[in-house]
């Protein structure tokens, strides 16, 4: 199982070369936890509509995205298609589906999804919106539909990142363009990529939320921040992001009024409860020890996590979950689902159900 970003120098640089944590071999479930062992580094979820199936985002070299119908742990690959199925993607840009100008497709050998979001519409398909570092940094489109009685994903559109950005999530927004976060500088990039990865460990500002306009991208002011890692939009166009390396969660108000809670802990990616609390899912180690969790070949990388509730008006905030990973490890996200919580890892092999009948005092 090897992930996206190069981790031997990261590991290190530093950081005094951290020990690898433990990798959680098995199977079984514990506390509460229900594993599914059948995904590669399974990074971001999103639910369709109707809620029978989650939209998993593998993320590897190459990686995929699969859907996951938590009923019965039916797990099917979405993109690319698997060999002998329809494949209707289109062959150059679907007009009002991302940048006029997009190249074309993205290599299927090369795809490498990471962040993900959906975005419904009362009068078309749902849109599913990935990033993606296979081949280019981009923002791809994706229709969803049904083919042969499952769910299935056609490429429509992309818009191409600028230079030197290495992205990490997406999010639409209802009638504007998506927003991405542009977390550092791409690893690859020699001496450019390892002067933004010591930022990161430093704790200083590396990237911002970038804004697509559909003509181009542009930085939201007041999005500055070390590692912008997950984001989120609230109904009033408040604007959430993570900051990975300051262990912390901010808001860019519509006015541009920017508010920080400090977590404790590495957030990752964002979602939205049905009670309209934000639930922040993240790591609790040194960025020494995550690194290291890259280097996995197999199972699950045995890291402590938390999972917080946020109430979005007072920034406000609760422990929801946090582990010592006994059963899984390495949250980067979690999703709610009914009266259960899904979450992902970004260095693993499992998907994670947890029941979850928390009472949101928050609210």
């Amino acid at each position: 199982m090897r992930p996206l970003i190069p981790p031997a120098i990261l590991a290190c640089l530093g950081l005094g070369c951290s020990s690898a944590p433990d990798v959680i071999s098995h199977c079984d479930g514990s506390d509460g936890l229900e594993p599914v062992c059948s995904f590669e580094n399974p990074e971001d979820l999103v639910l369709l509509p109707g809620g029978a199936w989650l939209v998993v985002s593998e993320v590897g070299e190459p990686g995929r995205l699969s859907a996951y119908r938590h009923s019965d742990e039916r797990v099917v690959r979405m993109y690319p298609a698997s060999a002998g199925a329809t494949d209707l993607s289109s062959a150059e840009p679907t007009p009002g589906w991302g940048d006029p100008t997009c190249p074309g497709p993205p290599d299927p050998s090369q795809f490498a999804p990471h962040g993900i979001d959906l975005e419904t519409s009362r009068t078309g398909p749902a849109r599913l919106l990935a990033v993606n570092h296979g081949g280019r940094e981009a923002i791809e489109w994706f229709e969803v539909g049904y083919a042969a009685g499952r769910p299935a994903l056609w490429w429509r559109g992309c818009a191409v990142l600028p230079p030197h950005v290495w992205a990490n999530d997406v999010v639409a927004r209802p009638n504007a363009g998506p927003l991405a976060t542009h977390m550092i500088a791409p690893p690859d990039e020699g001496w450019r990529g390892l002067w933004s990865t010591l930022r990161l460990v430093l704790g200083a500002t590396t990237g911002e939320v970038l804004v697509w306009s559909g003509e181009g991208w542009s930085a939201l002011p007041g999005s500055e921040g070390s590692g912008p890692n997950g984001v989120a939009v609230a109904e009033d166009g408040a604007v959430f992001l993570t900051e990975w390396g300051g262990q912390r969660l901010v808001r860019v108000a519509p006015d541009g009024t920017r508010s920080v809670v400090d977590l404790g802990f590495h957030p990752d990616n964002l979602t939205w409860t049905k009670d309209g609390l934000l639930l922040v899912a993240g790591q609790n180690a040194s960025l020494g020890t995550i690194f290291a969790c890259l280097e996995i070949e197999s199972g699950t990388c045995g890291l402590p996590f938390t999972v917080m509730a946020v109430e979005p008006a007072s920034l406000s905030a609760e422990t929801v979950v946090r582990h010592d990973a006994r059963v899984t490890g390495a949250a980067s996200v979690a999703l709610e689902v009914g009266e259960n919580l899904f979450l992902g890892t970004f260095a693993g092999d499992r998907v994670t159900r947890l029941e979850y009948r928390h009472s949101h005092p928050l609210r």
